[in-house]
């Protein structure tokens, strides 16, 4: 192959890992990409919302669940490891590298022997004696890698002159192929490619180092370079601004390096990245000029080019491994050296341009090509020079950089063994990198989080401790405080970040957990303050301030639901249902897809409490069912979910279901049984089955509930509880209800709501005889109009029409029941107490939902075909409901099926509420 092609083939890849490198750097500083996350932890709070309530004829029952409102923090993780990225480098690494040796062999004599010399200097700095070829320490790493590129480079260089390019390059980049095989296959050390990685970084950032130096007086050179050529023919006084672009550019280089010494504060200075990225740009044009107009140390122009275009590879590569791995002493060495040199070669090359060439500068002649052909001596001072004006800039920052140096290389192995797995050689080496060199912005973060990954919490909190104290950081003051929470250690965190937000006015992230601590300690105002104030918050800032401001009952109004995102959506909705109203839209329960996302849990608990579109029923218990397979959920996910299942069923007024999940979670989740068994007792309440419902009232206080009321002591008292109900009158501190009043031996006194009371109590077991002579013994309009409607609703299929038409008018006449309930009702008795019922198809779905509506659960049996369904149909009602006529059509089912034995097992236990004369009159009419 044509020699220009071979190095085509080499050039373009340079310039594409040269390309890529600038563009990685400014991916991460634009976009502030670190290897120190600081995650978003989504928590939540619960606030009691009100379900529902009843009116029992004389007082209100409320029922209560909780909503979840969503909330953010910032949480500090591990740093970030990149073992595989980390290799990779390492492998371009050395790839560039044998093109540098590839390179040598072009060299002229002596020059050839200088840079032989710096290759063995460079492969001792790399480490590979660190793979341990043949035991600890050795030497065979370095041997091998002087036999396999120097020497072969050497025999190129001496005896093979005329030797193509082409077959150069096979034979160094292949043999240091080879070399890099042997290295790794016979290395006794863990993961020795990423330890050659790691080792290789330090060789880079010598030859970055190099380039940094050599670039010191580029900028200028190019300035001037440029003026002369747009000067050429012309002969205006470019001195003039080859002198103040001069001076500026030496002011902006002189104020960082105060910033360096830490002599500037918040001056808008540009980073060194971006100025190395323009430096390393103007540079090129200005070596190939260079090489162009001057004699070299290098047979083909090419090579010099190449040698260029390496060394700024690898300096660009360098700086980008340091930022993303966050290995601050590496970063900051390249930035010293870079401002130094800089500073020193680019004032003595002002000083060589005024001194030299003054008198001919604005001359309009071809100076450009003259400016590396002065006499020896005004050149060899400019290099002099400017070495010594580094070496003075080294002096007055007290030799720092060989500091930066060393604390780079003990970061990179305690990179190497935190990627390996080896937590306490990591964190020794981190420790020590912090000794070394204190602006540090990993080592005791990536420390603290290996103690912690030991589990000595102890230790990583004075870790941060030390930070704090010595080189705080947001992102350390943010672990810290996160580690004083879990302590419940309150006002230290607060101390900790309200410092820290002295140091750094405004940061979102200590600005946004100090509020959460705020809230959490009941200071709402000093919460709301702090969130308000904040700028630049983002979603965390809108959704936390929404979220503290429905919990304080602060929301003054939303705009359009729908622009909201959804974890605001799902806080409005627990606002919309703590405050008792619609929402102004649904929120789509598609998005649920796991029971462990916290998020999905609350959009269903919040929705469901908001209520359900009618008919969507088993699709949502289908969706709930499908969250929970597949997955291990801790027990606090499980009954969320589970709990989520109850509001489901609630809300679709399947009772039996509801009251059967909620003794299961009563079992299931002891901690909270107290609650659930109120909720049962609530609903049994309602449904007027005070018997069931005193028992749940009961249960509930043996198991802690503690927020009954006066309303709650009637049915546990109707309901055969009546020592039990004083016993919670008592221990609670509740007086009864002031028509519940006693004799001087306990007795209740007679009077219409006691009797209101005792009828409510004994309508479940009531015959069908009994039922209008009870609205005979009310005289008030409230208790008349309540019986008529329970009548209605649970015993109407006794009735003949004439009476249901009477009891019908009575309870429309009340003012407890809405519109709604009204209309119910009258469709109620229409399709299903009617002798007609055109419309009965309706109720088929919910026959069998709710076992108290008893004329329902008769009608239901009419869209049953089997006798077994008809039979199960009402061994499902009859565990709950003690109707006399539904009983009897149980018994007539079991006997039809052919289960003798359980029908006469029922007859007994209805002869428990039923005297024997009603059940005969039964058996005769029935049966």
């Amino acid at each position: 192959m044509h020699r220009d092609a071979w190095v085509k083939v080499i050039q373009y890849p340079v310039f594409f890992i040269l390309f890529g490198a600038g563009l990685g750097i400014l991916v991460l500083y634009f976009a502030e990409l670190s290897s120190l996350p600081l995650a978003i932890r989504t928590g939540f709070e619960r606030i009691v919302v009100p379900l529902d309530q009843f009116f029992s004829g004389v007082d209100y029952l409320y029922l209560n669940t909780q909503n979840l409102l969503l909330l953010e923090q910032y949480v500090s993780e591990a740093p970030l490891s990149f073992p595989v990225a980390t290799q990779l480098l390492g492998l371009l690494f050395w790839v560039l590298l044998l093109v540098g040796v590839w390179l040598l062999t072009f060299l002229k004599r002596n020059t050839f022997l200088v840079g032989a010399g710096l290759l063995i200097l460079l492969l001792t700095v790399s480490g590979v004696n660190g793979l341990n070829i043949g035991s600890v320490g050795s030497k065979w790493g370095l041997i091998l890698v002087l036999l396999f590129l120097l020497l072969p480079a050497a025999l190129i260089h001496f005896f093979g002159e005329s030797m193509a390019a082409g077959r150069r390059a096979i034979v160094t980049v292949g043999l240091g192929a080879i070399c890099l095989g042997v290295l790794i296959y016979f290395s006794a050390v863990p993961n020795p490619t990423l330890l050659f990685s790691e080792n290789g970084t330090l060789m880079a950032l010598v030859i970055a180092g190099g380039f940094l130096v050599y670039t010191g007086n580029v900028f200028l050179t190019g300035v001037y370079l440029f003026l002369a050529r747009l000067n050429t023919g012309v002969g205006i006084k470019i001195a003039w601004h080859f002198g103040v672009i001069s001076s500026l550019y030496l002011l902006l280089m002189g104020l960082m390096l105060l910033d360096l010494t830490g002599s500037l504060n918040d001056w808008a200075l540009p980073p060194f990245q971006l100025v190395l990225l323009v430096v390393g740009a103007v540079g090129y044009p200005v070596v190939l000029h260079k090489i162009r107009n001057s004699p070299q140390l290098f047979g083909p122009p090419w090579v010099g080019k190449l040698y260029y275009l390496i060394g700024f590879s690898i300096c660009l590569l360098v700086l980008f491994k340091g930022m993303a791995t966050a290995n601050t002493p590496m970063i900051d060495f390249l930035n010293h050296l870079f401002v130094y040199s800089q500073l020193g070669f680019g004032l003595l090359f002002f000083l060589y341009v005024w001194v030299n060439f003054s008198g001919i500068i604005n001359s309009g002649k071809e100076i450009d090509k003259i400016v590396y052909k002065p006499p020896f001596f005004p050149f060899f001072h400019l290099r002099l020079g400017g070495a010594m004006s580094l070496l003075i800039f080294l002096v007055y920052a007290d030799g720092i950089i060989a500091v930066q140096f060393s604390t780079a290389s003990t970061q990179l192995s305690a990179d190497y063994y935190y990627a390996s797995k080896r937590p306490v050689e990591a964190t020794a080496l981190y420790e020590n990198a912090f000794e070394q060199y204190r602006r540090n912005d990993k080592a005791l973060l990536a420390a603290a989080h290996l103690y912690l990954e030991q589990n000595q919490p102890t230790l990583a909190l004075n870790t941060m401790v030390r930070s704090f104290e010595e080189n705080p950081r947001v992102v350390d003051i943010v672990l810290l405080g996160q580690l004083l929470e879990k302590r419940e250690r309150t006002n230290d965190a607060i101390f900790y970040l309200e410092q820290g937000l002295r140091r750094y006015p405004g940061n979102p992230y200590l600005s946004t957990n100090l509020a959460l601590i705020y809230h959490r300690i009941n200071r709402p105002q000093d919460a709301l303050a702090v969130l308000r104030a904040m700028e630049g918050g983002g979603p965390v800032q809108a959704l936390n301030l929404l979220a503290l401001e429905i919990k304080e009952n602060q929301l003054d109004g939303i705009d359009d639901f729908s622009t909201y995102s959804l974890k605001q959506q799902i806080n409005l909705l627990a606002s919309f249902n703590m405050r008792g109203i619609p929402a102004p839209e649904r929120v789509s329960l598609d998005t649920l897809t796991q029971a462990g996302n916290l998020v999905n849990r609350a959009l269903l608990r919040n929705q469901l409490t908001a209520g359900i579109v009618a008919g969507s029923e088993e699709e949502i218990r289908d969706r709930i069912e499908g969250l929970q397979e597949g997955e291990s959920l801790t027990l606090s996910e499980e009954e969320s979910i589970r709990e989520s299942r109850l509001l489901l069923e609630f809300r679709a007024g399947a009772i039996n279901e509801l009251v059967k999940r909620l003794n299961g979670m009563a079992f299931r989740f002891s901690g909270n049984a107290g609650y659930y068994h109120a909720f049962a007792g609530w609903v049994l309440s309602r449904e007027g089955d005070f018997e069931k419902a005193a028992i749940e009232w009961k249960q509930a206080a043996l198991k802690g509930y503690a927020q009954f009321t006066s309303a709650h002591l009637p049915f546990l008292y109707f309901g055969g509880m009546e020592e039990e109900a004083r016993f919670i009158a008592g221990t609670q501190q509740l007086a009864f209800p002031e028509w519940m009043a006693f004799d001087s031996e306990g007795k209740l006194l007679p009077n219409e709501t006691v009797t209101f009371f005792r009828l409510r109590a004994e309508l479940p077991k009531m015959l069908g005889a009994e039922l209008m002579p009870a609205m005979e013994k009310l005289e008030n309009e409230v208790f008349r109009q309540y019986l008529a409607r329970e009548i209605l609703l649970r015993k109407g299929h006794w009735l003949n029409e004439l009476d249901r038409a009477a009891l019908l008018a009575v309870a429309g006449e009340s003012q407890f029941l809405s519109e709604e309930e009204k209309s119910f009702l009258a469709d109620y008795v229409k399709n299903i107490l009617g002798d007609s019922q055109p419309e009965s198809q309706q109720w088929q779905a919910v026959s069998s939902a709710n076992a108290y509506l008893t004329p329902l659960v008769l009608a239901g049996l009419d869209s049953l075909t089997d006798e077994e369904d008809r039979y199960r149909h009402l061994q499902e009602a009859s565990q709950f409901n003690k109707d006399p006529k539904l009983w009897i059509e149980l018994v007539r089912y079991c006997r039809i099926i052919g289960l003798d034995q359980y029908a006469s097992s029922n007859l007994a236990i209805m002869a428990g509420w039923i005297g024997q004369e009603e059940l005969t009159r039964l058996q005769l009419e029935h049966l």
